[in-house]
This record gives structure tokens, sequence and C-alpha cells, in this order.
């Protein structure tokens, strides 16, 4: 006797499972979704498989061909309430059977669900809708389609659904699905229904179904992460090969919610069995994982193939409720708003159950359902077409298979942009708007101005507007713009750039002229007026090219207001209005500022003077005189300038004067004299002091605030301290150029303290005040900060620091630590370098650890303390400090050096490469290494080569890479004349060993001229042409084999004489002939008016100028002359 066996699916779902979005990382068992009945164990899913199996086959011998399609009734049975209230609506229930039959499709082949009947079963019970607790329902199945249940709720809390495996009784083809308690059509049409359509064609979940505590889904898996050799996917986990191992409720396994959707996190710490990390299919419709998006394997399309089969070759019932005689739909309509597509229809029936929407690229084939109404509804959007796609839509009664169809309606999703209009426009820029088309969406605009043939296309603009810029002024142009793959233009929109007015920007008033500029530069010309202010008439001046002008003749003191017109581009009589009118006061005659120039000296004081601003024949008058005389002393020399220094000589020590000074800028017109500047000529006093002594000797340091006057002396006096009489040292000369002044002392006794003092004796017996220096103490002082470097394994150097005569002595002592008896070298005599001293220590034993102290001797019998230094173990001590520098062939590598003893080893090779290139015996700390390949990464270790064939390891590895073959950028021009000049470039990835070439044309031309096997950054060309302009550019020689790419072009002029081509300011290379600034060698000839700008430095060889024109020198502006 056959034994049967009934495999039921519960399936639990906690419906108020929400994705905990505040969490980084949570466990990967939701909070109740489990299974309620018994597990299968493994040998019944195994033989249900194995069943399957058979019947496929089987089908497959018996020549029943696969369908593409297989069409599965389904029997829907709505719990209601006796009453007939309530329920699962039919719309919702046409809806997510659509949404479940988009996932039973796979290229066009598979299993597509319709509703067997004209109308659902109502099972209108109070009892079953409030709370189904499994009441027979062997009375509503139908013998000839699956069976699904819509359950309102469920007397167990948190059950979702449940379905039943394939087996040969009318209770297999059941499935009992959630529709209340918040269930939602998303989620059923999505994930649930699906779910439990799968376990009814024998899909096992992806975890498998291991006993666990005894309900389904409790269980962890046992199949194994790796595929292929050693798999165990066969015969273990859900029993499918394509769908990876499942980790859900091991411990250890987490997932994360990024943008709220569900990923298995990569730092999980569950391992199969083989210590492999899990990847699962967080999206599988088997999986507990509640995604975002859902899908099947391959895998598991056949399975459910199987399953079919299987449920095709069952007695008990059959698959086979014919599809309702239904009319097919007409007239069908497919219209596109905004981005969606709407779909109309007309209804033609009276017995559909609802209707499923069913799309496709293909007219012919492909079809698949995006949505589902219920009866007499006509019409549907489609919100998720792609855009830009063609599309062919019908319409199928959902209890139909093919016999109803309806005819196709064809659309393409290319939606038309809205809203033009542009804003903020100016002169030179324009904004172009629209409405947008949604998130994700580029776009293209076209523009040009109105009458041009062509479009200047700007392509995948990502934002709802662009900005234009640059436009010309005075100029209307249209536009249009579509979707990026749209079909059609939206447009032309017109809008023309304004001719905008000038904007006045600033005004620098001289005395007598004004420079003036302003802002605008598209403008055609301009037309600037001025006049006194409060005036009537305006002053004119035309078709100025520039925006900047210098007035010239103007009155002092005076104000003024000034306004410019422009007019606009290709046009002579449209113009601008008027600027608004700014104003400038011309300045007066300026009242200097005096200044003391650094200090007095006894019988004399130097001044000098300044202005708010230059100009041009301004001289200066100078007066001064001793306080309270009657009589000024007038110096009107010529020759006078500002911040020029003037020398007042013959005056009285120790006497206050006061002096002025005025400018005088015309003949009728001076600024008055300036407040009095005082002064005192006197003996400079001496301002610092400082000592310095040793054994027997003593440095004695003073100065000025400023470099003594001619004939200056010092008188030193000193003594020792406590005692009543001073020994003098008079006519001490003071040192150069402000330098300290130094005075030794020597033959002084040990252990004495002196006190010190100095004074200034100035031309004339005048004499400063005394200076006090600090006090000073002889001693025989000891050495300080002792310490040690280049330590080897049988040297050391010892190095300290001391404040001794010449020739002095040192003892060292040192001992292995822990030995009793020091040893001692006596009486060194030691090079004294700025008070630093060092001895090398050697004939040490390696890997000893040594103390030492050092003494100074300054005498026979008078020593200084000793003072202990650092300890230290000798090694062949690993080189440290390891750096790099690159370049394109080569590389500079250094390291600290170890020793004055030690050599050294380097290895280096290629990055990925086993072999060593060895440089031995190095007796320098850093090496150049060449021939290396461009572009490449290198790694490398040194070692010290130690006396007696000691060596220590290898440092650790350092990398570096090489530069490719760069071409030269930054480059310049220098050193022009009339047929040559100097080409210069930089090039970051070369060193003195790389090889240049250089190329130049004169502009327009076709050949080039090369000089080649250039050494070094810059090149002279000469014998060019005068009064050409040329181009020229560079490249690498990175090897024989290897060069860069040329440069980009930079170009230059040769010119005889550079003259301006338009006014302007110096330093705008626009203004010249030769479209650079002049250089030191340069004839300049000035044609138009030409202003300095403050603080600039300009230079030519020299200058003529064309009648009435001129060059303005603006505040702290320098011209340089024949240098």
């Amino acid at each position: 006797m056959q034994k049967r066996i009934r495999f039921a699916l519960r399936c639990l779902f906690f419906l108020a499972f929400l994705c905990p979005v505040v969490q980084a990382q949570i466990t990967t068992q939701p909070v109740v979704p489990f299974c309620g009945t018994e597990d299968l164990t493994l040998e019944q899913a195994q033989s249900l498989v194995k069943q399957a199996e058979i019947a496929r086959q089987k089908k497959l011998a018996s020549g029943a061909a696969f369908q593409s399609i297989t069409y599965v009734p389904i029997r829907p049975h709505i719990m209601r309430q006796s009453n007939g209230t309530g329920g699962f609506s039919i719309a919702s229930l046409n809806q997510v059977i659509a949404m479940t039959n988009s996932y039973y499709l796979l290229n066009g082949l598979g299993i597509q669900f319709y509703f067997a009947g004209s109308s659902p079963d109502y099972i209108d019970n109070d009892n079953m809708y409030t709370a189904y607790n499994g009441q027979s329902v062997d009375a509503n199945d139908a013998h000839n389609a699956l069976n699904q249940y819509y359950v309102n709720q469920f007397s167990t809390s948190g059950l979702g659904g449940y379905a039943y495996y394939p087996n040969n009784d009318i209770i297999s083809t059941r499935s009992f699905i959630l529709t209340g308690s918040g269930e939602y059509e998303d989620d059923l049409g999505n994930r649930l229904i699906p779910h439990e359509l799968g376990h009814n064609f024998n899909l096992i979940h992806t975890f498998g179904q291991n006993a666990g505590n005894g309900s389904l889904g409790s269980g962890i898996t046992t199949e194994l992460v790796t595929r292929g050799v050693g798999a165990n996917c066969a015969t273990d986990g859900d029993l499918i090969c394509d769908t990876p191992a499942d980790p859900y409720n091991m411990a250890g396994a987490y997932f994360t919610y990024p943008n709220g959707c569900p990923q298995y996190d990569p730092n999980s710490t569950a391992r199969d069995a083989n210590g492999m990390p899990f990847a699962p299919s967080i999206t599988n419709i088997m999986s507990y994982y509640f995604p975002c998006t859902h899908d099947f394997t391959p895998g598991q399309y056949d399975r459910m193939q199987a399953g079919l089969a299987l449920r095709q070759s069952h007695t008990a019932y059959t698959l086979d409720a014919p599809p309702t005689n239904v009319p097919a739909p007409s007239n069908l309509a497919a219209n596109l708003s905004g981005t969606s597509v709407v779909l109309t229809w007309q209804d033609n029936a009276s017995n559909e159950m609802g209707y499923f929407i069913e799309r496709s690229t293909s007219p012919s084939e492909g079809f698949v359902a995006v949505g589902g109404v219920a009866p007499d509804i006509t019409t549907f959007t489609d919100s998720k077409a792609v855009l830009y796609t063609q599309y062919y839509y019908r319409i199928r009664p959902s209890n139909t298979t093919t016999g109803s169809l309806s005819p196709n309606a064809a659309i393409r999703i290319s939606p038309v942009v809205t809203g033009l209009n542009t804003t903020n426009i100016s002169g030179s820029n324009a904004q172009l708007n629209w409405n947008s088309l949604g998130t994700g969406i580029t776009y293209t605009v076209q523009y040009r101005a109105v009458g041009s043939s062509n479009w200047s296309t700007i392509s995948n603009v990502p934002d709802n507007y662009t900005i234009l810029y640059s436009l010309p002024v005075n100029t209307t142009y249209e536009w249009q713009v579509k979707a990026t793959n749209g079909d059609t233009y939206s447009g032309p929109v017109n809008f023309t750039t304004p001719c905008p007015t000038p904007s006045l920007y600033t005004a620098y008033p001289s005395r007598v002229s004004a420079s003036l500029s302003w802002t605008y530069g598209y403008l055609e010309t301009y037309t600037l007026q001025w006049r006194v202010q409060n005036t009537p008439t305006w002053n004119s001046i035309s078709a100025i090219t520039s925006t900047y002008y210098s007035l010239t003749g103007l009155t002092a003191s005076t104000p003024y207001e000034w306004r410019v017109q422009g007019t606009c581009p290709g046009s002579t009589t449209i113009v601008t209005d008027y600027s608004s009118p700014k104003s400038f006061t011309t300045i007066a005659c300026p009242i200097p500022t005096l200044w003391l120039n650094n200090t007095t000296n006894s019988s004399s004081a130097s001044v000098f003077w300044s202005t708010d601003f230059s100009e041009t024949g301004r001289t200066f008058s100078l007066r001064y005189r001793a306080v309270g005389a009657p009589d000024w002393i007038v110096i009107s020399d010529p020759t006078m300038r500002e911040y020029t220094p003037y020398s007042l000589t013959g005056l009285t020590p120790n006497t206050t004067y006061e002096a002025q000074v005025e400018s005088i800028c015309s003949p009728t017109e001076h600024s008055g004299f300036s407040a009095s500047l005082n002064f005192t000529p006197t003996c400079q006093p001496i301002t610092y002091v400082y000592s310095s002594a040793k054994n027997s000797t003593a440095s004695l340091i003073w100065n000025t605030n400023y470099p003594a006057e001619p004939g200056t002396t010092f008188e030193l006096q000193y003594r020792l301290l406590g005692s009543t009489d001073w020994t003098t040292v008079s006519n001490i000369t003071p040192a150069q150029n402000g330098s300290n002044t130094v005075y030794s002392l020597t033959g002084l006794p040990n252990n004495t303290t002196y006190e010190w003092r100095v004074r200034a004796f100035c031309p004339g017996n005048i004499q400063s005040t005394y200076k006090s220096g600090p006090n000073f103490t002889t001693g025989c002082f000891a050495p300080i900060s002792p310490y040690w470097g280049f330590l080897s394994t049988t040297s050391v150097i010892l190095l300290w620091n001391a404040f001794v005569e010449p020739n002095t002595h040192f003892d060292i002592q040192y001992r292995i630590v822990g030995a009793a008896d020091w040893i001692t070298l006596s009486n060194l005599s030691l090079q004294d370098v700025s008070t630093s001293f060092s001895y090398s220590l050697t004939g040490l034993t390696n890997n000893t650890t040594y103390e030492w102290q050092v003494r100074t001797v300054c005498s026979a019998t008078d020593n200084s303390y000793f003072v202990t230094g650092q300890s230290f173990t000798t090694s062949c001590r690993i080189p440290d400090g390891l750096g790099s520098n690159p370049k394109a062939t080569t590389a500079y590598l250094n390291w600290t050096q170890v020793s004055n003893d030690v050599h050294y080893d380097l290895r280096y090779r290629r990055i990925g490469t086993t072999d060593w290139i060895t440089i031995d015996n190095l007796t320098t700390s850093n090496v150049t290494i060449t021939g290396l390949l461009t572009n490449a990464g290198y790694e490398w270790q040194v070692r010290s080569r130690c006396t007696d064939g000691i060596f220590s390891d290898f440092s650790g590895l350092r990398s570096f890479g090489t530069y490719p073959c760069y071409a030269p950028g930054s480059l310049y021009t220098a050193e022009p004349t009339s047929t040559s000049i100097k080409l210069s470039w930089y090039n970051y990835s070369g060193d003195a060993s790389t090889m240049y070439e250089v190329r130049y044309r004169v502009v327009g031309t076709t050949d080039w001229t090369v000089v080649g096997s250039i050494n070094s950054t810059s090149v002279a060309i000469a014998n060019l042409t005068s009064d050409v302009q040329y181009e020229w550019q560079v490249r690498t020689l990175c090897s024989a084999t290897e060069t860069s790419t040329f440069s980009y072009s930079s170009y230059f002029q040769t010119c005889s004489v550079i003259y301006t081509i338009k006014a302007g300011y110096w330093s705008d290379s626009s203004i010249w002939s030769c479209n650079r600034v002049p250089y030191s060698a340069d004839v300049v000839q000035i044609k138009h008016n030409v202003i300095i700008p403050g603080n600039y430095n300009a230079s030519a060889l020299r200058i003529s100028y064309d009648p009435g024109q001129q060059l303005t020198f603006s505040l702290y502006a320098n011209l340089k002359l024949g240098q």
C-alpha cells in the first residue's frame, strides 16, 4: 500500500514588521516569521523533488510538449462576514494576481494564472472571517484548479499564509492568504502570494527545512557555500544550486538597511561548516528577508516546471478549469500623461472577473502583466513605464487565457518638455528653464542667434535649467529643449541680451588729473562726460575704445562728476543710457609728512618726507632752525625728492631743532609747510650689552641702535666685583656696517666675577652716558648636553657642547654597563666646532651596552666635574629614515647615516617581480638609480654592512612610483630681441639627465624647426625674423625609445619696436603691439595714453611719445629705463 504523505506549509509573517532604519546592523531573523506545521525531513524533501523530476521526464517521454506559457487556473475563495460585507476586494484580487503573474515568467516561459469561473467564491461566515482556524473548506474546493483562500484574519497571531506541496489529493491545491490586519497589495502581489504559490509548485525556503525547534523556519541551514567540487547544494538547503546558501536564523548573520532596503552585511561572522562566509540572495522570493525587490532564480523556474508536471500527473484533481468565454475588450487606446501611460478600452462583457493589463516591447510576444482592475473598469494608468521605450499593451479578462485578448495599442514613452522660460538675462548671460520630467532625466538644449542656420547643442543637462555664458550683447536668441532620448524638441523660445549701461567703477583723482574706469567691456565705443559739480554744461570725449580714461587739465581742490554712455556692438547708432553720475574731488597740493631717518648723530640729522600721491614736476622746500630761534634756514634744492633722505649738517650737539617741508606744485600753488619735526643731535648711546666668559678670558659685546657716526670710538671699563678702581680701555674702534663691537679680555684669574661698562666718544669730544653690562664670572665649565650618534658594531661618536678656551682638553671615561672599572681617555685635544666637540670611540664589542662620561680639563690642576652621557648598545643597526624622490626614469634614494665606518647594500625591483637588482658596498647614505621604466612601481630595501663581515637585516620595504613620460608645462619666454628669444619650461618629472626636444614655427605655417637633445629646461633660439609671431612646443625624451607628447603651444612675437595699439594699463598685454608687456631691453613707443598701475614696476630700454600722448603714474608706480 502506497503511503500518502501530505506536505503542508504554513508560513507566518509578522505583519507589523518594519525595516529598522535607525539600526546599522541587526540579526537576520525578523521578529515572528515562522511556520507552524511539521518540517519536512531532508529525505521527504528529496523524495518530493525526485517525484517531480520523474513526472517531468514522463511528460517529455510522452511527447507532450512543454508550452512556452502554461495557463494555470486559480479558484479564488474570499471569506466575508455573514452579511456579505468585508473581505478582499475584487479590484485588489485582480491587481495582486497580475503582480504575481509578472514573477512567473522568465524570458517568455513559465506559468500564468487565470481565475476559474466568472465570479469569486464568497464564503460568508463570521467565525471564519473573524479568526480562521482551519475550519473545513472541503465543500468549497474546485477539483479542476488551484484553490486560493483569502483570509481576513488568522486565529494565530502573525500568521501570514500557508500552502501545500504537490500531492495527489485535493488539499494540496490549497493556499491560504492573509488579506486583512494591515496587509497591503504591494506585499501581497510582490512577495506573499508568489511565495505561497512557489510552495504549491515544490519550492522550498532558501534556508532549507532543518528541524530547529519543531516549527518550520526555525532551523538553520547545513548547506555549504561552495559550488562545484565539494558542494552539497543538490542534497541540502533548498536542493537548488543557483540559490546561494542562506544563513537565516544563524548566529552572526546580520543585515543592514541602506535606503530602507535590506542587504546582507559583509561583516557578518556567520560561517558554514568549511568556515566560508555567506552571501545569500536577499531578494529571493523564497527567502525571509522582506526585500524591496523580488526574484526567482532559473533553477527555481525549472523546479516549478517539474512541480507543474507532477501536479499534471495527479488524478485526485486537475488543472484544466476552462477559461470563461468572455467577449474581448475593444477600442484599446494608449495616451501619454506626463511620464505615465493612460489606457482606455471598451468593455464588451458582463461575465469578466476583472482585467489583467499586459505590456511588451514586441507586438507579438513577451507580454507581462503590469496591473489588474475590477470588472467593468475601462481605464488603467501605467506609472512604471520606462521613458523613451516603445511599448505594446493588451487587455486580458482575468478569467481567460488567450481567447479574449484585446487588440494591441502601441505607444512610445517620449514626454514633451513644457514650461519653457528665460530668466536672469544680462548682457552676456541667460538662464534657460523648463518643467522637470522627473528624477534622473537629462536634457538636450539647443540655442542660436535668430537668423543663424546652426544650433549650438548642450547635451546631458542634469537639471531642468542651464545657464548660457559669454553671449554677445544686443542679440536675439532662440532655444529649444527635449529629453536626452526624446523625439521632439519643445520651443523655440526667444530672448534678447540687452546692451547694458556701463557701470562706473573707480576714480583715482590727483591734483589736476583723474584716472577713471568703468565696467562692461562688450560695448563697441564709449562717450565720457564730465563737469564741475553744480555747473550746467558737460564736457564730452567720444569714441573711447577702452574702459578707462585719464582726464587732465583739471583744477585742484575742485569737485567733479562724470558719466559714461556706450554704443552697442555692431552699431554706431544704438547707444545705452548714460550711467548715473559719480563724483570725485581733485586733490590740493599735498602737505608732506616729515620723518626722521633712523636717528641723529652728534652734529647732523637725516630726514625724508612723503605725500599722498606723486606728481611729475613737483618740487619741495625744506626749512629748519633751533627751537626758539627766530629765523629759519631754508633749503630749496630742485633735486630733493620724496622718500629720498636729506642730511642736515653742521648742527650743534645736544640742541633741539625743528624742521618743516612744503610741496611746490606750481609757481602759484604751494601746499604750506608741514607740522614741525623736532630732533636733537647727540652722541648715540649704547643700547645693547652682552658678556661671555670662559676659564681666563671674556668677550664683551655692545652696540648702538644705528651705525656709529664716523670718528666715533668707545671707552670700556671693567673691575673685580666689589673693588673701587676701574681698568679703562680707550679708543676702541666700532665694528663695521652696524655690527656688534666685540672686545676680548684675556689673562683673567679663574673663578673670578667682574663688572663692566662702556660709553661712546663722538667727534668733538662729545660723550654718551655709560651703559653697564651684565656681570661675568670666569671658570672651568663642565661640558653640557652629552649625547652619542653614528653607532655601529665596534664604534660610536660621542658628542657634547662646552664653552671653553681654545686648546682646552677633555677626559672621557667609558665602560661596559655593570663593570667596576672605567676605561679613561685622558687629556684629549679635540677640534672646537662652534662650541661643539666630538670623539670617535672605536674598538668596542658588538651587542654590548656601554656607559660614558666626560669632563673639561682646563689645566693640570683645574678640571670640571664629570658629566654623564646617554648609554648606548653597539649593534649593526638597520638603516632608517628611508626616503625617495622619483622622476620619470630615475629615483634618488636616501636614508639616515648609521655610522662613519658603515657601508651599505641596496636592492630594488619592480613591484610584482621576484628578482632584485643590487648595489653593494655603498659608502654614502644615498644613491641615484637610473634606467627605470616610466609609470612603474618599484620597491627597495637597504642594509648596513658593518665591520668584521657583520650585516644588519634589510630594512622594511619602501616603495615609489616613477612618473609617466609627461610633456613639460609652464612654458614661458625671456630675453626677447628682434631676432632671438630664450624658451623655458618646467618638468617636475625630469631631472638633470632628462633630455628635451623643442620645435617652433611661424604661426600659420605647417613646417616646424626642431631643436633636439637639449639637456636643460631652456634653450636660446636665434636667427628669427623680426616682427613675426611664432608658436612653439616642447616634449620630453624619456629614453631612446620613449618620448612624451608635445606640450600645448605657446606663442611669442619678435619685435623691433614695441608700441601701444590702444590706451590702457601698462600691465595689460593686450595694449601692446607684441601682445606682451615690455621688457627692460625694449624700445617703447607710446602712441596712446597709458597708466602705470599703483605699486607696479615697469621697465624699458627707452621710451618715445607720439604728440599729445602721455604716461600717467599711479600711487607708488615705478618705471626703470636703461636697466
